[in-house]
């Protein structure tokens, strides 16, 4: 490779310097382009560019925000400061499956990607998850997964890929990929968000929108998937406690996913109140295997709709229009049936265990799982005469992109 040759990037930002970036961002006079910002990355991570330059930069994208092309930028040249998914392993199979993956805002008791995943990839679709850990007080599913003995969540990009197209028997007969699998994004994903990230907590900068939309979905870009749902909560139990907020976040990434490629969706949706009935990760998980098993019986299933009716119904609208921009399903209405038919005749439970297995937990453990050796029982609470019970039927707004 000949490093004296210049390249037509090189002649576009040869005139750049931090000083200027920074400048630029804090008169706001016009936006950056996308090289400028490019550049910028490049060489923080080149350590170039030092922490209080960025500390400088981003500070004043908190004071003066950015246009929803700045912002698809930085999320571009974040995912571009590592390591990104390559499906050229694709290539192989008959026909290449549609890939799409669902991103949670979060919130207590936010348990759906451990039903929702196996059970979108049940339809033929791959949902390559990369998940998070507890942030506040909110519940993490990798940690949630780690509950289960032997469960590995570390991945490389690579070995993620191979991961999802590890064969299964399929419902005809012959082999077919499992097609889902739950991981923590590795070291290689997005280091240029981690390193910013880091420098936000400690300096008041981590509530802009423009900042947090990168963060999120530099992440899920990296995965290259073909769509995206996302489900943008507030309330009491999430980090966003008023729905104007939370559209406004739910605006951004879709803008940003589009503008970066992708067919991008968003719910929002209400979460004053713990999702389901339990909080507590192996508790979580338990309730999650109650539900993809509760059509092995009639009392079983009549139990999971009465303690967990808000989980389920949001995990099925979600599933639901994941399975209509995967092709499956032609209205949101005919793809939460064919959800729900799934969760009742154990092809998502099927899939859960595939994916358990591939991942390396323990299968025993999943399918009889055992009582705890100490545990306590309360009454039943008297409900506050003010406490309200807000339900995903009467707050679930589904909004589309471009």
């Amino acid at each position: 490779m000949d490093t004296n040759k210049v390249t037509e990037a090189d002649c576009h930002t040869a005139h750049l310097t931090p000083q200027l970036i920074i400048s630029k961002k804090r008169q706001n006079d016009e936006p950056h382009t996308a090289a400028e910002i490019s550049w910028f990355i490049q060489q923080f991570m080149k350590g170039n560019v030092k922490d209080y330059q960025m500390t400088a930069w981003l500070m004043a994208i908190c004071l003066n925000g950015m246009t929803n092309q700045e912002t698809a930028a930085l999320t571009e040249a974040m995912v571009q400061s590592g390591e990104v998914m390559d499906w050229s392993l694709c290539e192989s199979l008959p026909a290449i499956p549609h890939k799409v993956d669902k991103h949670s805002t979060g919130g207590v008791g936010d348990k759906v990607s451990l039903i929702l995943a196996p059970l979108v990839a049940s339809f033929g679709l791959l949902v390559p998850m990369m998940a998070g850990r507890g942030l506040g007080h909110t519940g993490g599913t990798i940690d949630k997964l780690e509950a289960i003995p032997g469960y590995r969540t570390q991945y490389s990009a690579k070995d993620f890929a191979e991961l999802l197209l590890t064969e299964t028997n399929g419902e005809s007969g012959g082999k077919e990929p499992v097609g889902v699998a739950i991981v923590s994004p590795s070291q290689d994903i997005c280091p240029a968000d981690k390193r910013m990230y880091a420098l936000r907590d400690v300096t008041g900068t981590v509530r802009s929108l423009a900042l947090q939309t990168s963060s999120i979905m530099s992440k899920k870009i990296a995965e290259r998937p073909d769509s995206l749902v996302l489900d943008v909560k507030f309330g009491k139990g999430s980090f966003n406690s008023s729905i104007e907020e939370s559209i406004e976040l739910a605006k951004s990434m879709i803008q940003t996913g589009e503008l970066c490629g992708i067919r991008t969706t968003a719910f929002i949706t209400r979460m004053d109140n713990v999702l389901g009935y339990t909080v507590g990760n192996w508790l979580e998980v338990r309730e999650c295997i109650e539900i993809m098993r509760m059509g092995e019986s009639a009392s079983l299933t009549t139990l999971c709709w009465q303690r967990s009716e808000d989980l389920i119904e949001v995990t099925l609208a979600l599933a639901g229009q994941m399975l209509v921009q995967g092709g499956k399903a032609t209205t949101l209405k005919q793809g939460i049936t064919m959800c729900k038919e799934h969760l009742l005749n154990g092809k998502a439970w099927k899939r859960f265990k595939e994916m358990v297995r591939i991942q390396g937990g323990d299968l025993t453990c999943v399918e009889n799982y055992p009582d705890a050796k100490y545990s306590v029982s309360f009454g039943k609470a008297t409900p506050h005469p003010h406490s309200k019970f807000n339900t995903t039927e009467n707050h679930l707004t589904l909004m589309f992109g471009c």
